[in-house]
């Protein structure tokens, strides 16, 4: 899916590159849709270790889905983030409203408390700039943002 030269997907890139920039650890974000599409990506240098925004994207919404089930199961209330801890760092998933996610791989010697501070501030504003993107509750696009080959 693609919002690719949309004002839209100019600010959601401007809000990944702005977290990559305040926090020296994070590798590379996605924004993708709850059903695994990728809206927009700033994967940097994870790029170099063959990171595929698409597979992150798939994923993660995969992992997102199953994580709010577990909590709900467990009464727990509404999904903050997964946290996935990895030899090498860490990727964690943030709901970005009802239909987005915001992936966020960082190197393990990152502090993640402020880190998930500042990335739910940016899953907010990404849930808010693709408020207005949605057509219908089918989560369709708005005529002219289709789905790319």
């Amino acid at each position: 899916m693609s919002l690719e030269g949309t004002a839209t997907h100019a600010e959601v890139l401007g809000e990944l590159h702005g977290l990559r920039t305040r926090v020296p650890q994070v590798e590379g974000s996605v924004v993708a849709t709850t059903d695994g599409m990728v809206v927009a990506h700033d994967l940097g240098a994870s790029e170099t270790y063959g990171v595929e925004p698409e597979g992150v994207a798939a994923l993660s919404a995969v992992s997102l889905g199953l994580s709010q089930r577990i909590a709900d199961t467990a009464s727990h209330g509404d999904l903050q983030e997964t946290v996935i801890r990895g030899a090498f760092g860490h990727v964690i998933t943030y709901a970005a409203g009802d239909r987005a996610l915001l992936t966020v791989l960082v190197r393990a010697d990152c502090d993640l408390e402020p880190l998930h501070t500042d990335a739910r501030g940016v899953a907010e504003r990404v849930a808010t700039l693709l408020a207005d993107t949605w057509q219908d509750d089918a989560a369709t696009w708005e005529a002219g943002q289709r789905l790319t080959p």
